[in-house]
């Protein structure tokens, strides 16, 4: 088991050389293939739905300006992801086994929707690096991070806002309840599991979750070759995502594994919800799966 492809969404925010960065390193380690998908507007959205009063030439003109706009943007953070696999000796390839056994990366650019393109590269990918969204960042990618957490079927790696370049994945801690999301988000992670020098599994003790569900994971680890520490604890007044969050950071993660869980929005509000705390307030990478 391994990690072959990763995709990595680039808006031109601020923080997508650092995300990229992650990306590579982290391909790196597996010799895997980094796809950079950069999401042009349609132009033509520039214009309103209904132009009363706009001549043709005057959506033409407005039409020609916002290409120039997007083209310029999409430039510039091609030349960002040039540079950085020039100084990085990452090959550019388009032709799988080109760079066989070696990270490589590709540069694809697109024009429609960035959620809608993201879910469906994202389902062409092993997993999908990301990081939450940023004063800079573009406002479609709240949009686009819940495309790929819930639309792709696919693993989704989260980085914290303005994320710092890190070697990751050296202590690990799963987030463990025993439901189908949390299995799968442990089964999508064991390439990074399996090479931690540390796993922790977190139970939070609940009507929810058996008492024993911590020690079963921890026994099926094993099978894999993984020794892990077992911690359970009560749900703290913050609530369950809180509580995660201080008992990662007591035992020094700097990786959590988590199953995302989705609500109505009623729900969300009245009840909260982990998945949201773990986006809005984690500070270290969050392994998601759904």
């Amino acid at each position: 088991m391994s990690i072959r492809s990763i995709l990595t969404p680039v808006d031109g925010a601020s923080d997508n050389q650092a995300i990229l960065e992650n990306a590579l390193g982290l391909a790196r380690s597996f010799a895997a293939h980094v796809e950079v998908l950069h999401v042009r507007g349609d132009a033509r959205d520039a214009v309103p739905m209904f132009g009363e009063g706009l001549s043709g030439d005057m959506i033409e003109e407005m039409i020609s300006a916002a290409e120039h706009d997007t083209a310029t943007k999409a430039a510039t953070i091609k030349d960002m992801v040039d540079g950085l696999c020039e100084a990085q000796d990452v090959p550019q390839i388009t032709v799988p086994g080109d760079g066989e056994d070696a990270l490589t990366a590709t540069w694809r650019e697109e024009v429609g929707r960035e959620d809608e393109l993201v879910a469906w590269r994202g389902r062409l990918s092993d997993l999908t690096v990301t990081a939450r969204p940023g004063d800079e960042s573009s406002p479609m990618r709240a949009l686009t991070l819940h495309a790929a957490l819930f639309e792709c079927g696919r693993p989704v790696l989260v980085l914290p806002t303005n994320p710092e370049v890190a070697d990751f994945g050296r202590i690990i801690a799963i987030a463990w309840n025993g439901t189908a999301q949390a299995a799968r988000a442990v089964q999508a992670a064991m390439p990074l599991i399996t090479r931690a020098s540390e796993v922790y599994v977190l139970s939070c003790e609940s009507t929810r979750t058996d008492p024993t569900a911590g020690d079963e994971l921890a026994g099926y680890l094993g099978w894999w070759g993984v020794s892990a520490k077992v911690v359970s604890f009560p749900p703290g007044p913050d609530g369950v995502g809180e509580s995660l969050l201080e008992h990662a950071a007591n035992v020094k993660a700097d990786m959590l594994v988590c199953g995302a869980y989705t609500h109505s929005r009623l729900m969300q509000t009245v009840l909260g919800g982990v998945t949201s705390t773990l986006m809005d307030t984690a500070n270290i990478p969050v392994f998601f799966s759904h």
